[in-house]
């Protein structure tokens, strides 16, 4: 009994270490400010992340065949006309060619613009390996929320986020 339980603790405590070790690789850049990345985005112009300072800036990992990607989008739009000012959503799409993306876009009605394939795995250096996954930055570039995967009340949590960054 006594060497089961041993066995149990020991494996348990590998797997956790293993595991912490592998989400530290995950991420090859640290996001906790804002990267130091020029983005093209599907209307042909390009975007400096650094640039937008004093804005709160909403980075969306995303792609056209993702269910729950475009589940998410309406809520986007939302917060992007309500905040519209203050706040620069950007999607961040590394799947879909540059026409189908501004098609989408246009075709949703999308107040924001979004990235394309371009052969460079923004996502991949920023560890996202879940879609879709939004990364939020304060004013001072500062991150202050990743939130994976979509839920009904994501909408909200993203709202009160984007408010306290703004007081």
């Amino acid at each position: 009994m006594r060497r089961k339980v041993s066995f149990t603790i020991i494996l348990s405590l590998f797997l956790t270490v293993f595991s912490l070790y592998t989400v530290r690789a995950q991420t090859k850049k640290d996001i906790k400010q804002i990267p130091d990345l020029e983005l093209k985005l599907n209307n042909g112009e390009t975007v400096k992340l650094k640039g937008l300072k004093g804005k709160v800036v909403l980075l969306d990992f995303w792609y056209r065949t993702c269910k729950y990607c475009v589940k998410s989008i309406p809520g986007l739009i939302e917060l992007q006309e309500e905040f519209k000012d203050d706040l620069v959503i950007i999607g961040v799409n590394h799947v879909d060619d540059q026409q189908d993306v501004t098609e989408y876009i246009e075709y949703k009605k999308m107040n924001y613009l979004s990235t394309y394939r371009t052969g460079e795995n923004i996502h991949e250096d920023l560890g996202v390996s879940l879609f879709p996954t939004v990364i939020l930055y304060d004013k001072e570039g500062n991150l202050i929320k990743v939130k994976s995967g979509h839920t009904e009340g994501g909408t909200d949590s993203l709202r009160k986020a984007i408010k306290k960054a703004l007081k």
